[in-house]
């Protein structure tokens, strides 16, 4: 095993995990209610923080190799990430209703099941 397997399994760990943090804890909000948010408001921001770092990465290091398709399903991807990771760091800021928050989490649940099918077919193309 050379140093850059291992940094790239454990930059696919990482951004599993934090599209674990980021999608778990919007569901939760969504499922459970959104006075739940501010108790887990910074594992939101980790997994947001891992999921650009490690995407950026893997991002980089397909680029150049990619399949036919490749290049607009992950620009569809990153836009609807972003989206998802925006109301993952608004969700904690002060002044915002109970309405206009869980019509953020309804919307970011729905793009981040959205990125994850995308992330499937993208790792799958030939």
């Amino acid at each position: 095993m050379d140093f850059t397997f291992v940094l790239n399994v454990l930059l696919r760990w990482a951004h599993i995990a934090g599209a674990i943090m980021v999608l778990g804890g919007l569901f939760r909000a969504y499922i459970s209610g959104l006075y739940a948010v501010d108790k887990y408001r910074y594992w939101l921001t980790a997994g947001a923080l891992a999921l650009v770092v490690s995407g950026g990465w893997q991002f980089i290091q397909k680029m150049n190799a990619a399949p036919r398709g490749w290049h607009i399903l992950m620009g569809i991807k990153i836009l609807l990430g972003l989206h998802v990771i925006a109301v993952s760091l608004l969700l904690g800021r002060e002044g915002l209703d109970e309405a206009k928050r869980a019509r953020m989490v309804r919307g970011a649940v729905i793009s981040g099941w959205i990125v994850v099918l995308l992330g499937a077919i993208v790792h799958n193309l030939k």
